[in-house]
Order: structure tokens, then C-alpha cells, then sequence
């Protein structure tokens, strides 16, 4: 990897933790969830729009949504009657605007952002302007099948 995308890596890793701790926020990230993060940020990076801040309340409607999708080995974005919209509500997340991908058996990080960016109504999202804050997880299956989601969001002020 050259070497100045290994330092925009590194800033933008850095970004998200220093905020998250500016915010008073304790947000423990797994590696996949901070390597998505640091993906979808450099995605963002490379069309000249503001990295997406990590927010504790997208991220707990994010695995909310991937357990169960893996719990019921389904992929949708409406679950137990659950639309992304009553999960960011139930986590205690007012938005201005709410976004949301999912993805089912990639195998990494990588794979799932690139899927995501070959795919124009996720890519999208991705890219939405307006998003200020992201929410990510992933979770597997009893067969080790991963379910990712990512939660775009920009509070209501």
C-alpha cells in the first residue's frame, strides 16, 4: 500500500476515535467495524466529501440489526416489523436524514465496501452529503455467514 493512502488511513482512524472521545462517548469498535468505517471514509475522501463520525447510538441500531438478520438468517432492511427508521428511533437517535446498507457473506471489510460501491443505490448512501454520522456492525450466522450493516445519519438539530 503507498504510502500516503497508509497515512490517510491512519488520520482518518485516528479522527474517529478522537471524536467519538470528544463527545464523551465510549465507542468500542471491532476491527471490521473500524476498518469499515475507515473504508467508507476514504471512499468519501476520494469524492471530496467530510469523513462520517462514528455515534454510539447508529452504532447500536447497526448490530441490533445485524444480530438479528444472522439470528434469522434473513437479509432485509424491515425485520419483526422494524424499518431503519423505528431501530435509529429505539437506539435514541434523532435524524434530519437516515440512510442504510446491508450486505450478506462477504468475506471481509473490503469486500463489502467495494460491493456496496458497485451498487448505485448503496454507493449512494455512501456518498449522501448530507451524512454526518455512520453506525456499523457485523454479525454471522450459526453456518459463520456475516451480515453487515452500515447506518448513515444526520442529526436533527
Amino acid at each position: 500500500m503507498p504510502r500516503n493512502v497508509l497515512f490517510a488511513v491512519a488520520v482518518l482512524t485516528l479522527s474517529a476515535v478522537a471524536i467519538a472521545q470528544n463527545t464523551n462517548e465510549v465507542l468500542k469498535l471491532s476491527k471490521d467495524e473500524q476498518e469499515m468505517i475507515t473504508l467508507t471514509n476514504l471512499e468519501r475522501k476520494t469524492a471530496g466529501l467530510k469523513p462520517l463520525t462514528p455515534n454510539s447510538k447508529l452504532m447500536a441500531a447497526a448490530r441490533t440489526h445485524a444480530a438479528n438478520m444472522a439470528q434469522l438468517e434473513m437479509l432485509e432492511h424491515t425485520l419483526n416489523c422494524k424499518t431503519p427508521a423505528d431501530r435509529a428511533k429505539d437506539a435514541g437517535y434523532t435524524y434530519g436524514w437516515l440512510g442504510e446498507n446491508i450486505a450478506w457473506n462477504q468475506q471481509s471489510p473490503k469486500e463489502v465496501v467495494e460491493s456496496w460501491m458497485n451498487s448505485e443505490g448503496h454507493k449512494a448512501n455512501i456518498l449522501k452529503e448530507e451524512a454526518t454520522e455512520i453506525g456499523v456492525a457485523v454479525a454471522k450466522n450459526t453456518k459463520g455467514e456475516p451480515y453487515w450493516v452500515q447506518v448513515f445519519g444526520k442529526p436533527l438539530r
